[in-house]
């Protein structure tokens, strides 16, 4: 159970750093959310499914929380720009 947990949460932190990890940990919360709704479903049907949802789940969550607060981040915001419309969305550098 731990190690399905363990294995099924590496692979997903893996394909969720094909993503670009400074622009995924600004938004740890919903993608948190999204992975261990998604651990659930997939392993849901018995009891040690659900265990090692909630372990690979946990995993998700612990390794995000800690990168949010010992790496820099880029946050989509808007900026204001020298061309109409004078503002746009740009991907800006934030300190932990």
């Amino acid at each position: 159970m731990i190690l399905a947990g363990l294995l099924s949460a590496l692979g997903l932190l893996f394909l969720i750093f094909k993503f670009g990890v400074r622009r995924v940990i600004a938004y740890d919360i919903p993608i948190d959310i999204a992975v261990t709704g998604f651990l659930i479903w997939a392993f849901s049907g018995t009891y040690s499914g659900m265990f090692a949802a909630m372990i690979g789940g946990l995993i998700v969550s612990i390794t995000l929380f800690i990168m949010k607060r010992t790496m820099n981040r880029e946050e989509l915001r808007v900026v204001k720009v020298s061309q109409f419309p004078y503002r746009a969305v740009r991907w800006v550098g934030v300190q932990p």
